[in-house]
């Protein structure tokens, strides 16, 4: 089984702005400049060329080439408004038991909107969409010296339906969950994500989150020499800064 070994930094759709009371006629903004240490699993096909996706996050300075990540919350006592948005891009190399080389190239983009309900201080429901765009670059080298290389791109939007919870611990600390659903053959077959985090509020402005994340894409198009596949599951520990800006 041919194995690439990636390591990533992605995408959290979630606003980390713990569940304190906002004035009904007012907007109280955050950000978040956050990275995930995750792990990738998986597997990627471009026409007849498959790869397998398996990384542990310590390999992850080994594989990035760039990144970029951020999260931006508007929230109401009624509603919130939350965008998301990463870029990043992997490279990684290998060579099987024959001797055969392969190189894979990866970008991703990934931008989600999502609009919640705020059925109290704590609970809320959200509709959104999530929007993925994947260039998978896949070149072997063969023990014989032929060489050949496969490349794509892929773009595509998933309705999204979720949930998110936030219960404060102290007056400083609070636990948040978020998941969501979506997919349902509009874009993807199939994507769900799930997290978990600690939000620190060190200051009324500032705040520190960790928390776990997993995000999974299960997305398929066309056949034969146009056949495009990326089914992975992206998981690990995250970090993050939080800025508040405006009265809570």
């Amino acid at each position: 089984m041919r194995r690439l070994l990636l390591a990533s930094y992605v995408l959290v759709p979630m606003g980390f702005t713990p569940a304190s009371p906002s004035h009904a006629d007012s907007w109280s903004t955050s950000g978040t400049l956050y990275a995930q240490f995750a792990g990738l699993s998986g597997k990627t096909a471009i026409g007849q060329r498959e790869a397998d996706l398996d990384v542990g996050f310590s390999e992850i300075h080994d594989h990035l080439e760039m990144a970029g990540m951020m999260a931006i919350r508007n929230e109401t006592d009624a509603f919130a408004l939350s965008l998301n948005a990463v870029f990043m891009g992997l490279n990684a190399d290998t060579a099987d038991a024959f001797g055969n080389l392969y190189d894979l190239e990866l970008t991703q983009d990934l931008v989600e909107l999502s609009w919640s309900w705020r059925l109290n201080e704590q609970n809320e429901l959200f509709v959104g969409g999530r929007y993925q765009s994947l260039a998978a670059e896949i070149s072997t080298v063969l023990w014989t010296g032929e060489a050949s290389t496969s490349f794509n791109v892929e773009s595509w939007i998933d309705p999204i339906v979720g949930g998110r919870a936030a219960w404060p611990i102290t007056d400083t600390l609070d636990f948040i969950v978020r998941a969501d659903v979506g997919g349902f053959g509009v874009g993807s077959d199939l994507t769900w994500s799930a997290l978990a985090v600690l939000d620190w509020g060190v200051m009324r402005s500032l705040g520190i989150v960790l928390g776990y994340r997993a995000l999974d894409t299960d997305y398929s198009s066309g056949s034969g020499a146009n056949r495009f596949e990326y089914d992975a599951v992206v998981a690990g520990p995250m970090l993050g800064v939080r800025f508040n800006f405006g009265e809570p």
